[in-house]
Parts: structure tokens; C-alpha cells; sequence
């Protein structure tokens, strides 16, 4: 796996997985053992975006400026760190500190692994290309290489492997929640620990295997002296955010994904805060924190399995198509489908009395929103431009950060005041909204779909 960029890029969507599998155990011991109110898990949740709204794009600028590869490292450890912490004291103000620590955690790679992958996989094939020009061969007219280095247009194979690295992500998951059961077992709050110490490890191993021949940092360029201005580092890093924002500023699809990511990852954060007491409310009352652990174990588990033929297919599309306007046009429609889809099932858990239809219900959710959000980044880094792929992917993060942030905390005091369900329907109602920005930019771009 050494120095197989496309490889290692997958592997990190396994160890993201692990870390969201983290908020199995969490949540459980949140809700069950802690007995915390709709609006100190709004606190919580909001703590989490908020770290992630101020650091998203300085994280983004900083890997740009610097290096890619040691803020995925540094990611890791300090996501491992939070969720290792996370359960050593039931004090809420620390269990908000370590929410703190895994957004900021969780921004250092954001950006940072697609834009590592994305240029590693073009040095890679670029050098392919060259010894092949060398090469006294004659011309393959296949017009097809499927490897993993040099197959096929570039662009189609980063954006195939983001969505692998989504299948990845839910692998991930499902390795990560049968752990967290199987020790939850035994101690919920030892399997948030364990699970800690697993993300310290696979950093310790991404420090060792990850190459970063394709990145070169703007500070090194000028024949690689040091700069004597102890400030010119915060000058090229306004200079790189100022790049990023007009780029998403005037590309319609930019723009598009960045708003229609605010909305959706509002409302998303509102369903992964309530989603579980709407649950408990319609018949999970009874369970203790070892049996909470085990259905929603289950649970995330099977939802996790669903996503993988989801994902799978729209790799093929994603790698079928090509980066221009028709493309642009279906991909913009695509996500608009996939976040009314999201809507349905947000509906469904809101407002069902009956408990199998909720479940149903959340389990379209997630699938819908995992999808959608393998899609929205893969839109992201294809019109990003190298220099800033970091900055922008990390814009659209940060734009997911704002509306979390304003739409999360806004609906965990509605689900506190009035109702946990009217809280879940008005999410709902956002999923559709974040369509809009979608389909505006789908039927605004040229070229008819096939």
C-alpha cells in the first residue's frame, strides 16, 4: 500500500469511518447513562460545528500553504485524542471541550485528503505519461487503462475514488459500530477509549506510507529560501482564501453546492441530534445503555450496508462522465434528487407514529445524505482549481459548519420548547429547501441531458 496514493486515500475514508462509529457508544452513553435534554445535545452538536466553522478554512489554507499529508496525520491524532478523552469525566463543560477538539480534528483533513489524492493521482500519471513517451512502443488504441495510477482521464478516477473513498467511509462504519458493540458489551465508555487509540494508531501509519510528491508549497517555490518577513506567511495564506472565495464565488456549480450544503447539513445536524430520542420516544424507552448499543449498533450497521450499492452506482456515473457542462447539468440534478430523497425520509421519522416507518424513514435519511454527500464533494474538488483544492473543498465545510451552527442550535431549542418531532419536520422542510440551489444551477447550465 506504500506509495499507492489511490490506496491510502481509501484507507483514510476506513479510519473516517471508525471515527464516526465513535458516536455510537457517545450518543448511547449521552442519552441513555447520561440522561442529557434535547438542548444540551443541540450544545453539544453546535460546540462540534462551531470549532469546525472557525477552523474549516484556515485548516484548508494552512495544507495548502504547507503540506497535505501532515494535516491528515495531525487529524487523526487529534480526533484520536478527543474520542480517547471523550469518556474519562461526565462533566458537561469538558464533554463540550472535547467536541471542540474532534471538529478541529476533523477540519485538519476535510480538504486536506481529497486535495492530497487529487494531485498525487495527476503527478503520478503525468510521470506515467512521460515514460511512456519514452517508451519505443506503438500507441494503445484502447483509449482505456484501467490502472490505478494512470487509467483513463484523471478526472474520472478522482472522482470515482472519492465516492470509493464514501464506500470506504461505510465500511468503515460497519467495522467500527460491530467494535464498538462487542466492547460496548463490556463498557460503553471503554469502546469510546479503544476507538481513540485506533485513530492514534492509523495516523502513526499514515505518517510513514503517505507520499506527497505531487504538492509543492507555494512557500517553497521561489528557489526555496526562507522568507525573512516573520508575516509573509499570513499574507500567502490571505492570498490563497481570497483566491478560494472568488472561485466559489463565480463558478454558478461552486456556488450552488456551497449553498445547497448549508441548508442540508443544517437539517442533517438536527436529525443526528434528535433522530434517537424521536426513537426512544416511539418505543426504545425501556432499553438499558448495553441494549441501546446493540440495536443502534445494528441499526447503523444495516444503514451502512444500504449506502455501499448507493455509493457503488454512482461512482460508475461520476466515472462515466465527463467534466463538462452536460455533466455539470446532471450532477447539479442528481444532488437536487438525492436531497428530496433525504427530505422524504426526514419526514417520515418526524411525523410516523408508528415505529418500524420511522426507523424506515432514517434509514433513507442517512442513505439519501451520505450519497448526496459524496456527490457535493466530489462537485467541489472537480472545479477546484490545484492551487487552492484544499481552501475550496474546505469552503464548502465551512459552509456546512454555518448552517449547522445557525439551523442545529435554532432547532434543538424547538425541540426542547415544543416537540422533537415538529423540530425533525421543520428539518425536513430544510432538506427540500437545499434542493433548490441544486436544480437553479442544473437548469441554468447548457446542454441537454442524456
Amino acid at each position: 500500500m506504500r506509495h499507492r496514493p489511490d490506496r491510502l486515500f481509501l484507507l483514510t475514508g476506513g479510519v473516517q469511518g471508525l471515527a464516526f462509529s465513535w458516536g455510537l457508544p457517545a450518543m448511547v452513553w449521552w442519552v441513555v447513562d447520561l440522561r442529557l435534554s434535547p438542548f444540551r445535545l443541540a450544545v453539544l452538536g453546535t460546540a462540534l460545528v462551531l470549532s469546525i466553522l472557525v477552523t474549516e478554512t484556515p485548516t484548508g489554507v494552512v495544507a495548502d500553504l504547507y503540506s497535505r499529508k501532515y494535516s491528515v496525520v495531525a487529524a487523526y491524532v487529534v480526533m484520536g485524542s478527543a474520542m480517547a478523552l471523550g469518556p474519562v469525566t461526565e462533566l458537561f463543560g469538558v464533554l463540550v471541550i472535547w467536541q471542540v477538539l474532534w471538529g478541529v480534528g476533523w477540519t485538519l483533513q476535510s480538504g486536506a485528503a481529497t486535495a492530497w489524492m487529487t494531485d498525487e493521482i495527476a503527478h503520478h500519471a503525468s510521470h506515467s505519461h512521460r515514460s511512456a513517451a519514452m517508451m519505443p512502443v506503438e500507441p494503445s488504441t484502447s483509449g482505456d487503462d484501467s490502472g490505478a495510477a494512470d487509467g483513463g482521464d484523471p478526472s474520472r478516477q478522482v472522482d470515482g475514488l472519492i465516492v470509493r473513498h464514501a464506500v470506504f467511509r461505510s465500511v468503515g462504519v460497519m467495522v467500527g459500530l460491530v467494535a464498538a458493540t462487542a466492547m460496548g458489551a463490556w463498557s460503553v465508555r471503554g469502546s469510546m477509549a479503544v476507538m481513540g487509540l485506533f485513530a492514534i494508531a492509523a495516523a502513526g501509519y499514515l505518517a510513514v506510507t503517505m507520499p506527497e510528491a505531487g504538492f509543492e508549497s507555494p512557500r517553497r517555490r521561489a528557489g526555496g529560501a526562507p522568507r525573512p518577513a516573520r508575516t509573509s506567511a499570513w499574507k500567502d495564506a490571505i492570498t490563497l482564501w481570497k483566491r478560494g472565495a472568488r472561485l466559489v464565488r463565480l463558478n454558478p456549480s461552486l456556488l450552488a453546492v456551497t449553498l445547497s450544503a448549508a441548508v442540508a447539513a443544517g437539517a442533517w445536524e438536527a436529525n443526528d441530534r434528535l433522530s434517537v430520542l424521536r426513537l426512544f420516544e416511539l418505543g426504545l424507552i425501556e432499553l438499558d445503555g448495553r441494549e441501546a448499543v446493540l440495536f443502534f449498533g445494528a441499526t447503523w450497521f444495516v444503514m451502512s450496508a444500504l449506502a455501499i450499492p448507493t455509493m457503488t452506482w454512482l461512482r460508475r456515473h461520476l466515472e462515466r462522465s465527463q467534466a463538462d457542462q452536460r455533466s455539470a447539468r446532471r450532477d447539479a440534478f442528481l444532488l437536487a434528487r438525492f436531497l428530496m430523497v433525504a427530505a422524504a425520509g426526514a419526514l417520515a421519522l418526524a411525523l410516523s407514529p408508528w415505529f418500524a416507518v420511522a426507523l424506515i424513514g432514517w434509514a433513507i435519511l442517512d442513505v439519501a445524505g451520505e450519497t448526496a454527500y459524496s456527490l457535493t464533494e466530489a462537485m467541489a474538488n472537480r472545479h477546484a482549481d490545484s492551487s487552492v483544492r484544499a481552501t475550496v473543498v474546505s469552503f464548502v465545510g465551512q459552509s456546512q459548519a454555518v448552517g449547522e451552527v445557525s439551523i442545529g442550535l435554532a432547532l434543538g431549542t424547538v425541540a426542547q420548547i415544543v416537540s422533537v418531532p415538529f423540530a425533525l419536520a421543520i428539518a425536513a422542510a430544510l432538506f427540500a429547501v437545499s434542493a433548490a440551489p441544486a436544480a437553479v444551477v442544473g437548469w441554468r447550465t447548457s446542454g441537454a441531458v442524456e
